[in-house]
């Protein structure tokens, strides 16, 4: 007598995965040791009728409890697990010829998308070729790895070019491994940025410098930074003009007080010359 495990499977409501849900539900059965239910003829002749019925109610109920009820009223009224499996199959596979057509042309086109990470690209991609498999096409696999290796874009031609030479056949683990190796060397290569070294936009603008005399010290940093700066009201160093303590001076008296002393110091400077020469 078969035994009922625990375990937990979301019921197909026809809008998710019935490729998915197909392969779950089928280790499920198998776990029950019924999957025989739904294919008789894998039975031994010694096997009474009686054993066949046991599995096939245990079988039948496993399945149309793992069935939304909008499923189960398209499936109908059916009474045994086979009749049930093969409308599933028949309700939720494509496998006409503008289906088959549509799924081999976005499995022939696909790309590498760089938005996404590897294993996001390759769950895509293992999902068409499911769904290919389903309309009946057997030899897709002679296929993927050929058209997963042109589905690197050029940005990775290193990748493409060390799998595709030096190598008498390519298997899609290969190519896959190429990938993941490349992917991984990326992420080593961004652990690798120093971050203090980044330059931030604001209007088409870098921040850049001011960051640099900033720092991460916050306002000591400004100050020893400030100290640099001359004050265009008095002359003095150390604030701004906005901050300036003394008096507002006048600005072309200011200019002449700085042009007379910049004059002065250049004819110092020459005196000092013709003593050397």
């Amino acid at each position: 007598m078969a035994t009922m495990t625990a375990y937990h499977l979301e019921p197909f409501n026809g809008k998710t995965d019935f490729s998915i849900w197909q392969q779950k539900m089928k280790g499920i059965l198998i776990q029950q040791k019924v999957y025989k239910a739904i294919d008789p003829e894998a039975y031994a002749e010694d096997v009474s009728a009686a054993k066949r019925k046991e599995d096939d109610e245990y079988a039948y109920s496993s399945i149309i409890l793992n069935l939304s009820d909008a499923v189960l009223r398209k499936c109908g009224k059916l009474d045994t697990a086979k009749l049930l499996w093969e409308k599933l199959q028949e309700l939720y596979t494509e496998t006409s010829l503008p289906s088959k057509m549509f799924l081999l042309e976005k499995f022939f086109r696909f790309k590498l998308d760089l938005n996404k990470d590897l294993d996001g690209n390759l769950d895509v991609f293992t999902k068409l070729i499911q769904d290919i498999k389903l309309t009946g096409d057997k030899n897709i696999d002679d296929y993927t790895p050929i058209v997963l290796l042109n589905a690197i874009p050029d940005d990775y031609a290193d990748v493409r070019s060390a799998i595709k030479y030096g190598r008498d056949k390519i298997t899609l683990e290969t190519v896959i491994s190429g990938l993941k190796s490349k992917e991984l060397d990326l992420k080593a290569y961004k652990g690798t940025k120093p971050n203090g070294g980044e330059v931030m936009h604001v209007g088409g603008r870098s921040k850049t410098r001011y960051r640099n005399h900033m720092g991460n010290n916050g306002d000591n940093s400004r100050s020893k930074y400030i100290g640099n700066r001359t004050c265009y009201n008095c002359g003095e160093k150390g604030h701004y003009k906005a901050d300036c303590p003394h008096p507002k001076e006048d600005k072309y008296k200011r200019d002449n007080t700085l042009l007379t002393e910049q004059s002065n110091n250049a004819t110092d400077l020459l005196e000092n010359y013709d003593d050397v020469f």
